[in-house]
């Protein structure tokens, strides 16, 4: 393959990636199986360093699981995995939210795996995403009718519509698709022209609701992000001028310059959440430092007070217990991948750390302890092979322990390890930068990593290349050895990167490294008592107290 490929063309043209997915070179492909597994609700997170493997079963679990093919498609929203009789079904608010959420998913996960789209079921999403946008209003109406009987537009839900929409053109060239994008993309203009945000959190054939809270991030703000990825695909201007708007609007009601959060920020923390990765997406764009120094300011204090050090996120703004969500942390991951490749390397492990023991945690693959229904399938619920159809889902949780789920999170979960993904490795002209210990497969360069199984890495350049490795500050330098061609090297270091310097074609390299054995407390955010956790580098292996009710994360 030549040099001068671009990432876009490699990532889409990455045909049966996952047939090698976790395989250290020189062995031979085998996946660990989740079957008949107990403890953990995710086992795989000890055991397996590619991201693909946890991506893959996320999009087989929308295909097969999430989404109702009886009923054109329309996505399940709730699933009860604890209580009998076991179900998954249909609310109002499953289209187009979380239809804009899987198509985007999908989009960004499927170049990278090398999956080709299951038509019928893209075909059906998509034909949910267009028929929901109302021809007089212009705005994105649910398909099913709300609790009062109602049919209603959200302004929440315009992100995923948006993002659903850019989705299907970038990875199915959908022209109708970019067509719809720009005309909601101009009635949202239309509508927030005279006070910088939406009227309302919600719209009716009768008008806007009336709301006595403003629920900016819940609305505008968390549009940011949809408007910049709509503008890198599109170059149209309005989509930063409204960008730009909304940004200016969310930090003058509901952000201090310290980072703090107002009232007005609402209780919804993912949307506050990500407000704060837009920011910093839209600073970088367009190269205003102000909204990059703010969305840092978010991470590092407002908003750092509602997660763990490993990830775990809260999903409300509450002094109280509650569950965690796996949208929370992807927010965060994204952010943390932000300010690693433009602020500070330091928050590359961030970044890993929250992936590893908080994103990765929350995904379903033991499902053994998921009781089985043997009631019929009705129209609005799902009772069959429940455990078989919770597979690959990304759940709440509570810091140790499995909560619940709900369809939207697949959503956010699998766009954040898509982003890491990407992440994982940078080029910059002949160099090759690896930033984080995952495995990926690239026309330059092949890394395996068997973290947290041993303190190892393997890797070939497929190109003459320059290589630089960022290991983790917590790994000790002096236990790091090299080798390269089979030859023990001395260890160089340019600041945070192993620099390896120039590779020919086809030379192997392996890195190995202690993982040091650490033992912490930590208290989650909303919970009375600490949390003591055993480590192993910087993933968890153990955590108590452990649930006696509910499957275990650790």
């Amino acid at each position: 393959m030549s040099d001068q490929i671009t990432r876009r063309d490699w990532l889409m043209n990455m045909g049966g990636a996952i047939v090698t997915a976790g395989v250290p070179l020189g062995q031979s492909a085998s996946l660990f199986s989740p079957e008949g597994t107990t403890g953990p609700l995710n086992p795989w997170r000890l055991q397996k360093s590619d991201l693909r493997d946890y991506m893959h079963l996320g999009v087989k679990h929308i295909y097969g699981s999430a989404i109702n093919r009886l009923r054109e498609c329309l996505p399940y929203v709730r699933f009860n995995l604890t209580k009998e009789p076991t179900w998954a079904r249909h609310e109002y608010w499953g289209s187009p939210h979380m239809v804009g959420r899987f198509l985007d998913a999908l989009a960004v996960t499927s170049p990278i795996l090398g999956l080709p789209p299951d038509a019928e079921a893209v075909g059906g999403l998509e034909r949910l995403l267009h028929e929901c946008l109302d021809p007089s209003s212009g705005l994105a109406f649910d398909t099913l009718p709300d609790p009062d009987g109602r049919r209603s537009a959200a302004m929440h839900h315009s992100r995923e519509v948006l993002l659903g929409l850019v989705g299907l053109n970038t990875w199915q060239g959908s022209e109708a698709s970019l067509q719809l994008a720009r005309r909601f993309v101009r009635t949202l203009d239309s509508v927030t022209q005279e006070t910088g945000s939406f009227p309302s959190d919600k719209f009716t054939d009768q008008g806007w609701i009336k709301s006595p809270l403003r629920k900016l991030n819940q609305t505008s703000g968390r549009l940011i992000g949809a408007l910049v990825q709509y503008f890198r695909v599109t170059g149209d201007p309005l989509a930063v001028e409204m960008a730009n708007r909304f940004a200016d609007q969310n930090i003058k009601e509901c952000f201090t310059e310290e980072g703090e959060l107002t009232s007005v920020a609402g209780s919804h923390l993912h949307s506050t959440e990500g407000t704060m990765t837009s920011l910093i997406d839209l600073g970088l764009l367009t190269g205003n430092s102000s909204y990059v120094e703010l969305g840092w300011r978010l991470y590092d204090v407002g908003l750092r007070r509602w997660r763990t050090s490993w990830g775990w996120a809260k999903e409300n703004r509450s002094i109280k217990p509650g569950r965690g969500e796996a949208n929370n942390t992807g927010d965060f991951i994204e952010a943390a991948l932000l300010l690693g490749q433009h602020r500070q390397l330091k928050y590359f492990d961030d970044a890993e750390r929250m992936i590893r023991n908080g994103l990765l945690a929350a995904q379903v693959v033991s499902t053994d302890w998921i009781p089985q229904s043997d009631l019929v399938d009705t129209k609005d619920y799902a009772y069959t092979m429940i455990r078989e159809r919770a597979k690959g889902a990304f759940v709440f949780t509570l810091p140790n322990s499995y909560h619940s789920y709900n369809t939207d999170l697949m959503g956010g979960a699998l766009q954040s390890l898509a982003q890491a993904y990407r992440a994982i490795l940078t080029k910059k002209e002949d160099a090759v930068y690896v930033n984080l210990l995952f495995d990926i497969d690239t026309p330059w360069l092949q890394c395996r990593s068997e973290v947290p199984r041993a303190g190892r890495l393997a890797l070939e350049s497929l190109i003459r290349i320059k290589l630089f490795v960022r290991l983790p500050t917590w790994v000790v330098r002096s236990s790091v050895k090299v080798e390269v061609a089979g030859v023990a090297q001395k260890a160089w270091w340019e600041k945070e990167y192993l620099a390896l310097g120039e590779l020919p074609k086809g030379t192997q390299v392996q890195i190995n490294f202690d993982q040091p054995k650490r033992r912490t407390e930590e208290y989650a955010p909303g919970f009375a008592d600490p949390f003591n956790i055993e480590w192993l580098g910087d993933t968890i292996v153990a955590m108590t107290p452990r649930p006696t009710t509910s499957v275990p994360l650790y």
